[in-house]
């Protein structure tokens, strides 16, 4: 029976049936009647293909072209771009100690004070190796497409369809790059620097008795004050980064470095439920609401870290500082951390620089009636363990 000539109620079997398969709900492909699946077939293909991509029907009437431009997150921790120089180093200045007394006080007769004693600056240079590079190539038809598309202006919305999508994959794969440093710096702070790792279950419940635990830290009897309390706590977090000392960052043993971390360099990256319950949740049933909407302002949410079928976890063999002798180290075994808050943390921390971009097209190849246009870029993503940086997750508590 032809396609053409289905009943409503033929053609709603055939849609479930689709539907069910495109869902999972079949163990495999479910095919009630083949004869009616051919027929369909067949009048699709009609018309013919175009004989390149063989994915285009050869045109009727009218085309519709899917394609959005896609915005990349991320984007306030890209660095500038650098063309030039294999190594990046960031110089490091440490606070020397007091003068022992005022020499105003310890003057003697007949003798002199020199006021020539050196006391050298003090400093540490951090250095930053290695780059990651990428290719990615486009064919581009001359007029083998044809058949498949009805004038010039249709054929340029379908170029344009296909910059834009491997546009909105490069950028995509730049964001992979970036979540790729974030989850190396969460497994490494959680693994190596505990103490700017903070489980704020625990510290919710050490100062108000309450027993929360991840199983029933946003049931409906809790979120609205385990919201309010942790919007407080990371804005008290955030008011003590930007005090200059050594702490929220990991300090080279003898080179301890006073970081401060101001609004203007702050950097606040939200699980989207939590960021949510803030906006939404907590400020909605508080007087005053913009009491506690200063943790939010300026804030990415983030609706997953790592796989978004796991979004609150991260899974990684991170690589850290060594504290004892400022080289590279490197887990040996995965470190899982389950349940995250958010993060804050310095501009300066971890990023993303693009040493080098550009791309070209092959000359036209009159045989075959196409050219190749080729990408290549070269991205730095780096941590940086020394700069202010401090994760918040939800973990397992202890009475």
């Amino acid at each position: 029976m032809s396609v053409n000539t289905m009943t409503f109620e033929q053609s709603a079997a055939y849609l479930t049936a689709l539907y069910k398969e495109a869902t999972g709900q079949f163990p495999s492909i479910q095919i009630a009647n083949t004869a009616d699946f051919t027929t369909v077939g067949t009048t699709l293909l009609q018309g013919g293909v175009d004989p390149i991509i063989r994915a285009l029907g050869q045109v009727l009437d009218r085309t519709i072209f899917s394609m959005r431009v896609y915005n990349k997150k991320f984007e306030d921790i890209t660095a500038d771009e650098i063309r030039f120089g294999a190594i990046t180093r960031k110089i490091n200045f440490l606070d020397n100690d007091l003068d022992a007394q005022d020499d105003r006080l310890a003057l003697v007769d007949g003798q002199s004070i020199d006021p020539y004693v050196v006391k050298k600056p003090k400093v540490y240079c951090m250095n930053y190796y290695g780059a990651e590079v990428h290719q990615d190539s486009i064919t581009i038809f001359r007029d083998q497409l044809e058949s498949a598309l009805k004038d010039p202006n249709e054929f340029s919305r379908f170029l344009a369809g296909v910059m834009t999508n491997i546009d909105n994959k490069h950028k995509q794969v730049e964001e992979a790059d970036v979540r790729g440093a974030i989850i190396n710096f969460i497994t490494a702070k959680y693994a190596h620097d505990s103490a700017n790792a903070i489980n704020v279950l625990q510290e919710y419940n050490n100062e108000t008795g309450v027993t929360l635990t991840p199983a029933n830290m946003f049931a409906p009897a809790n979120y609205v004050e385990f919201t309010r309390w942790l919007a407080a706590y990371m804005q008290t977090l955030v008011d003590k980064m930007s005090e200059r000392t050594i702490k929220y960052h990991m300090n080279i043993t003898g080179n301890e470095v006073m970081r401060f971390t101001d609004g203007k360099n702050l950097k606040k990256y939200i699980s989207d439920k939590v960021l949510n319950n803030i906006t939404a949740v907590a400020q909605s049933v508080t007087y005053n609401a913009d009491k506690i909407s200063n943790i939010a302002e300026g804030a990415k949410k983030l609706t997953f870290w790592q796989d978004i079928n796991d979004p609150y976890s991260v899974k990684a063999t991170p690589a850290y500082l060594d504290v004892s002798n400022g080289q590279i180290a490197t887990d040996s075994s995965a470190v899982t951390v389950e349940n995250i808050i958010g993060i804050l943390f310095d501009r300066d921390a971890l990023g993303l620089v693009k040493r080098s971009t550009w791309s070209g097209a092959t000359p036209f190849n009159p045989r075959g009636g196409y050219y190749n246009i080729y990408y290549h870029w070269t991205n730095t993503v780096w941590n940086s363990f020394d700069e202010n940086f401090v994760l918040l997750y939800a973990g397992t508590v202890t009475p």
